[in-house]
């Protein structure tokens, strides 16, 4: 397999801490960077033309994707930044914290406009994936506890539907349809009545020490859902719910392409998109990661290391890569 292309874009703090210091007799010593250097997470703008960049001491940066340049610098959060996502439709930057603490706020100023405790479970879980709908109606999350989806027209959002233990959720491309799965099933939602659609036993377990996640894309008049699990990729017809392994390589991580209607997979020893019939078409050797993420138009994939964000264009990567099978 070939090795990834060099990064189209790479982010990292203007600021540059230096943890050796020189001393006497040739010593030197060497100091931990201080929370303000440490990158914590990072998201992507669904248009891609922001990146948000969240580092340990709670100060979120908002950077412009073309020319790299800070727009916006502040401190949204008492605690820690654990996702940052901007809702089009709203124009607010959703930001999610410790203690199940989401913020809707400017993305310029920073001010906040909303905040929303969610129910804390009993063994106290932060937050995994939240979802807001399209037209800013509703709003979905889960904890692998006690997730909830949430009425954002009402003051304070009441429970439209409860979500169990699932750790991740993903909208079919028509928004119609609230798919979302924990460590045993997948359940499909009808958007709007939150009415059960049908479910189905996963084929094999996610790994775990692993959060598991979830892809939706289009095939044909269909949608199908791919999961990660210890022993190969999953795929799952969500009309019918007949479940399928397209490969036997240990999976750890899915998302969606969007632009190419296609999976990009995070699995033993490769980086690898798939289509969504579950053939292979491109495999890369697995780049070290601590996060990969891909915005929701699919134009980016990001990745995050201790104190820089690299991003590849998906659409590059999709045509200059050879076409391979495992």
């Amino acid at each position: 397999m070939p090795e990834l292309p060099s990064p189209t874009k790479v982010f990292q703090d203007e600021k540059q801490f230096n943890a050796v210091t020189l001393g006497r007799g040739n010593t030197f010593s060497i100091r931990e960077a201080p929370p303000d250097f440490k990158l914590g997470s990072f998201g992507i703008s669904p248009d891609g033309k922001w990146v948000f960049m969240a580092w340990g001491s709670g100060r979120l940066e908002v950077l412009d994707t073309e020319t790299g340049k800070r727009i916006a610098q502040y401190k949204p959060m008492p605690g820690p930044v654990f996702e940052a996502d901007y809702n089009d439709q709203t124009k607010q930057l959703l930001v999610t914290s410790e203690h199940g603490l989401i913020r809707f706020v400017d993305p310029h100023s920073g001010k906040m406009l909303r905040e929303i405790h969610t129910e804390i479970g009993k063994y106290k879980y932060d937050i995994q994936k939240v979802i807001v709908a399209r037209d800013g109606s509703w709003l979905a999350y889960v904890n692998q506890e006690n997730g909830k989806i949430l009425d954002l027209k009402s003051e304070p959002p009441k429970a439209l539907a409860d979500l169990r233990d699932a750790s991740d959720l993903a909208l079919t491309s028509d928004g119609s349809a609230l798919w979302l799965m924990n460590r045993e099933i997948i359940v499909g939602l009808k958007v709007g009545s939150w009415k059960q659609i049908s479910s189905a036993p996963l084929l094999d377990k996610v790994r775990p020490d692993g959060t598991p996640s979830l892809a939706v894309a289009s095939a044909g008049q269909n949608a199908v859902a791919f999961i990660p699990s210890q022993s190969g990729l999953l795929r799952y017809d969500l009309e019918t719910m007949n479940g399928t392994k397209v490969n036997q390589n240990p999976t750890y991580w899915v998302a969606l392409d969007a632009a190419n209607n296609g999976i990009l997979v995070n699995e033993l020893h490769a980086l690898s998109l798939y289509s969504s019939d579950g053939s292979v078409r491109c495999q890369w050797k697995q780049h070290p990661s601590r996060e990969l993420k891909v915005n929701e138009s699919g134009e980016w994939l990001g990745s995050l290391d201790f104190s820089k964000v690299e991003l590849w264009s998906v659409k590059s990567l999709s045509v200059s890569c050879s076409e391979r099978k495992p």
